[in-house]
């Protein structure tokens, strides 16, 4: 038995949709990953900067006591230095307890830092720290 050409051409054609169908969905795939994957370093990040701040928001103290103490003379630095940096200690605290406990949730919006700079020693250092790891 014979294969007509009208099937030779059906046969050729619907491999070439499977193949396209094959190729687009391969192409959607690798782009519905990355936006995974965007997403779980932003909570991983969030996540982190969370427990960064809980355990070093203490370091707002000395910080702005150092700061404080620039401007004015040791005594009244260190005063109001104290009291500013116990209460920018709470709020970093705070603010780390939060994204602690709301890191799977992306409030403030799309897992963006309640307070700038995120890390209380980011800007001591100079340095911004990156926003994603390069391997």
């Amino acid at each position: 038995m014979k294969s007509s050409p009208g099937i030779k051409r059906i046969i050729l054609l619907t491999a070439i949709i499977c193949l396209f169908i094959f190729i687009s969905n391969v192409g959607f795939s690798l782009d519905y990953g990355r936006e995974k994957d965007y997403a779980f370093e932003k909570i991983a990040r969030k996540l982190s900067r969370g427990v960064v701040n809980v355990f070093t928001g203490w370091i707002e103290i000395p910080k702005k006591i150092a700061e404080a103490w620039e401007d004015q003379d040791p005594f009244t630095g260190f005063v109001v230095g104290g009291v500013r940096g116990f209460g920018w200690a709470w709020v970093r605290t705070s603010a780390g307890l939060y994204d602690v406990v709301t890191f799977a949730f992306p409030y403030p919006n799309d897992y963006e830092p309640m307070l700038k700079p995120e890390f209380v020693l980011a800007d001591i250092w100079g340095a911004k720290i990156p926003d994603k790891f390069e391997y």
